[in-house]
C-alpha cells in the first residue's frame, strides 16, 4: 500500500518518528512516500492512505488536521498519529474535528487530553526505536571523554532540549547551581538553542553547546555515551523521544514523576523527582501547557543521590535501562499503527465540504 507520511520541517522528534515509521511500513511490504507540506496534492492523490505525525494544535497545525479529514473524505484510510502537552485550547472552536478526524495517541497522557476535548482516539502507540543503533554509544562516548580529558571520577548529567520554556531551563539552571555547591564532581552537558543559553552562562560547571538539532546522528549517540545519568528537565512533555535514547544508548533517566515520563521509564531504570505542583501556562498556540512543577533543590538533591547510586551499581543501571528501551522496539511498537489504518474506516460523505474537495481535486 502507498502510504503518505506527513509531517513538519523543523520538528527534530516528529522529522525522526515519521522517518521510523517509514522504514517499518517498507519492512511491511508497504511504500511509504515522506512528505511535509500538506497541501502536497501529488502526494495525497497519489497515496492510498496516510499518516499525519504532528502535535495536536488547533492554532499551528489546523491544516494538518484538515489534511487528516481530506484524504478521508477522498476515501483514503488516514490516521493522526498527535502528541500534546496539555489541553486543547477551544476545541469547539474547530468541533469538526470531533467528527471527522481518526487519532492514534504517542502517550496514555496524550490520550487523556484528547479525550478530553472530545476527541475519537483509536489506541495508545508510544514512540519506537531502534535500539541496535545505540549499542555503540558507550564506546563513542568513553573515547570522547579520554580525548577531552574527562577522569572517570567526573560525573556527567546530560541533557537536549529545545529552548521552549515549557522545556525547564531557569528550573535546569538552578538544579545546576545548587548541585555545582554540593557535589564539585557533577558537570552538566546541555545542548539547546539560543534562547536557552542564557540561563547557563555564569555556571561553570555546565557546558552549553548551541547545536540543538544540528548535531549527527553519530554525535548524539556520543553525547549519550559521554553522559553518566541523563536528566528529563522539562515541565511538560507530549511523550520525551530523549528520554527514550538515553534509555537505548544504557542511561538511566532522573525526571519530574509525571506522564508521560514515568510511562517510559521504569523504576528500576530512573530517578523520579516529586511534582509539587502544576500551572497552566498560556503562548502563541492551541495548547494550554500543563506544566508541572518540581523543587530545583529537591532535584539537585536527587542528582547527587543517583551519582552515589550509579557509582555503586553503574552495571545494574546500564541493563536496567536498556531491557526498559526494548520495551519499546521499533518494529513491533510501528506496526501496530500500519494494524491500526487497517481497521480505519475513510469518510467518503456526500457532506457539502465533501463534495466541493472532491470537485476540486
Amino acid at each position: 500500500m502507498r502510504i503518505a507520511l506527513f509531517t513538519s520541517k523543523i520538528g527534530v522528534s516528529l522529522k525522526k518518528v515519521a522517518y521510523d515509521i517509514a522504514k517499518v511500513l517498507e519492512q511491511m511490504n508497504d511504500e511509504p512516500i515522506l512528505a511535509y507540506e500538506p497541501l502536497d496534492i501529488g502526494t495525497i492523490l497519489g497515496a492510498e492512505a496516510g499518516i499525519i505525525v504532528m502535535p495536536v494544535d488547533l492554532a499551528t497545525c489546523s491544516q494538518y488536521l484538515y489534511l487528516a479529514y481530506r484524504m478521508s473524505s477522498l476515501g483514503k484510510k488516514t490516521i493522526y498519529y498527535g502528541t500534546i502537552e496539555g489541553y486543547v485550547r477551544n476545541p469547539e472552536a474547530f468541533d469538526w474535528v470531533r467528527r471527522e478526524v481518526d487519532f492514534v495517541a504517542n502517550s496514555e497522557y496524550t490520550k487523556e487530553k484528547l479525550v478530553a476535548a472530545g476527541y475519537r482516539v483509536i489506541d495508545v502507540v508510544y514512540h519506537g526505536i531502534d535500539t541496535s543503533q545505540y549499542k555503540d554509544a558507550p564506546t563513542l562516548g568513553a573515547r570522547a571523554r579520554s580525548k577531552l580529558g574527562i577522569g572517570e571520577d567526573t560525573f556527567i548529567v546530560g541533557y537536549i532540549a529545545s529552548d521552549h520554556r515549557r522545556k525547564g531551563h531557569d528550573y535546569a539552571s538552578r538544579v545546576a547551581r545548587i548541585v555545582g555547591k554540593k557535589d564539585p564532581k557533577i558537570k552538566f552537558i546541555v545542548v539547546s538553542r539560543d534562547g536557552a543559553e542564557k540561563f547557563y552562562r555564569d555556571l561553570d560547571n555546565v557546558m552549553f553547546l548551541n547545536r540543538f538539532g544540528s548535531l549527527s546522528e553519530e554525535s548524539i549517540k556520543t553525547l549519550y555515551g559521554m553522559f553518566d545519568l541523563y536528566s528529563q528537565f522539562s515541565l511538560i512533555e507530549g511523550f520525551g523521544l530523549p528520554v527514550l535514547e538515553a534509555l537505548a544508548s544504557g542511561k538511566p533517566v532522573v525526571h519530574g514523576n509525571y506522564k508521560p515520563l514515568s510511562e517510559i521509564t521504569s523504576s528500576e531504570s530512573s530517578f523520579r523527582v516529586p511534582i509539587r505542583g502544576k500551572k497552566l501556562y498560556e503562548e502563541a498556540s492551541g495548547i494550554l501547557f500543563e506544566l508541572h512543577l518540581y523543587d530545583p533543590e529537591e532535584y539537585a538533591d536527587i542528582i547527587i543521590q543517583a551519582k552515589d547510586e550509579i557509582t555503586r551499581r553503574k552495571k545494574e543501571y546500564e541493563e536496567a535501562a536498556i531491557i526498559r528501551a526494548r520495551k519499546f522496539e521499533l518494529y513491533p511498537t510501528y506496526s501496530k499503527i500500519r494494524n491500526i489504518l487497517d481497521i480505519v474506516n475513510p469518510r467518503t460523505d456526500q457532506s457539502a465540504i465533501g463534495i466541493y474537495l472532491k470537485a476540486k481535486i
